[in-house]
């Protein structure tokens, strides 16, 4: 009898391929080119940066004519011997000021409302490269807009009082580049806190009210309803702190911070929108 042997075919050796890392790697660079981009492009933010230019070198413009009795005939220093020209040729940062708010709460909010966020943290997994980016963009923007419109009202507006015998100042008087530069930096960082708002109330409409009503206007009103007594206190809400660098002679009175402190106690308002956007990006879900 023959015994047979089968021998089992042999499985030939398989190769797995080992998946490759993929040579773009995520860096906060390409994090800021990505939101800088869906900044660029978008009109909303080319029709609002204009729209804070115009307002502010257009109404400064405009508050200079009417000082130097230009536009009414009613002379020169309309409005009272001893007129603060820097007031006058910076009136337009005053309505400028509420656009670079709510521009700032739509940066911080309108991926939220719109779904995109999603897409945008999946890309992003630790997330808080995209809330500085977010506001790296944004004050770069703003901060290049408001300070050439603002120069452009000042030393425009101070050329129309000139011409009319108004009182004026220049750069080098003492304050005055202070209260000037002041400004610009009030309106940039109160348009940074609109963007950390945005954030952490993940809302357009909540993040404007919030910011409208809880940093601009309510320090002013709380101001006029509260006794005096309350004056230490309310003179480190924002927009006070404020006062103190955005003014060429602030009020010596106490009722409002000294220079440098005002500078610092506002800055700690800036950051703490800042910090708290950034524990509520890490902690909630998109």
């Amino acid at each position: 009898m023959t015994t047979t042997v089968v021998t089992p075919p042999t499985t030939p050796d398989v190769t797995v391929p080992v998946p490759r890392r993929s040579p773009v790697r995520l860096t906060f660079t390409r994090v800021l080119r990505s939101e800088w981009i869906k900044a660029v492009t978008l009109r909303s933010t080319w029709i609002s940066l204009a729209s804070i230019a115009v307002l502010i070198a257009a109404f400064g413009l405009i508050a200079a004519l009417t000082a130097s009795g230009a536009t009414d005939g009613s002379g020169p220093d309309f409005g009272g011997p001893g007129r603060d020209p820097v007031t006058t040729v910076l009136t337009g940062t005053h309505p400028a000021l509420l656009l670079v708010g709510v521009a700032g709460a739509l940066v911080g909010a309108r991926e939220y409302a719109s779904g995109l966020i999603r897409s945008t943290l999946a890309a992003v997994p630790a997330r808080l490269p995209v809330l500085a980016a977010k506001t790296l963009v944004f004050s770069t923007l703003t901060g290049v807009v408001v300070l050439g419109s603002t120069l452009v009202a000042f030393f425009a507006g101070m050329a129309v009082l000139g011409d009319a015998g108004a009182t004026t100042v220049t750069w080098s008087d003492e304050g005055v580049a202070r209260a000037v530069l002041g400004t610009v930096a009030y309106l940039t960082g109160l348009g940074i806190t609109g963007v950390a708002l945005g954030v952490l109330l993940r809302s357009i409409g909540g993040s404007i009210a919030a910011l409208i009503g809880g940093v601009v206007f309510l320090p002013t009103l709380a101001t006029m309803v509260l006794p005096e007594s309350w004056d230490g206190i309310l003179k480190y809400l924002p927009s006070n702190a404020a006062t103190s660098f955005t003014t060429v002679a602030p009020d010596a009175s106490g009722a409002v911070l000294d220079t440098t402190t005002g500078a610092v106690v506002f800055t700690a308002w800036v950051l703490a929108a800042i910090v708290g956007a950034a524990v509520s990006l890490r902690s909630r879900d998109a």
